[in-house]
């Protein structure tokens, strides 16, 4: 069995990767160093598996890519920011559960 993949964004790929894309984008904005960041890999792993093909799971370090993290005005991580055709459409933040995430994609 092939599961999915979350993709790792950076500046150069973010306006291709999500602004462009045709399908809703879930982005992690998350740290290395980041605890709660790395309580929410294996929901990450479960929405790319489920919702492949139908969403992008995508993960953005906002330490190597300081610049878009202000423009897009993250302070804290992890946050959650899920776009649709380029635009923001819901936010949030800390450890959030599957079905809070869900319910951000269904935005």
């Amino acid at each position: 069995m092939v599961f999915a993949m979350k993709i790792k964004v950076t500046a150069k790929s973010y306006p291709q990767e999500v602004l462009k894309s045709k399908t809703p984008v879930l982005v992690e904005f998350y740290a290395a160093w980041c605890r709660k960041c790395a309580m929410m890999e294996s929901i990450l792993d479960e929405l790319a598996d489920e919702y492949d093909g139908r969403v992008k799971v995508c993960q953005i370090n906002i330490d190597d890519n300081k610049a878009l993290a202000a423009e897009i005005g993250i302070g804290v991580v992890p946050t959650f920011v899920v776009f649709k055709w380029g635009k923001p459409v819901a936010a949030a933040s800390g450890i959030l559960s599957k079905n809070v995430l869900v319910d951000m994609i269904k935005t």
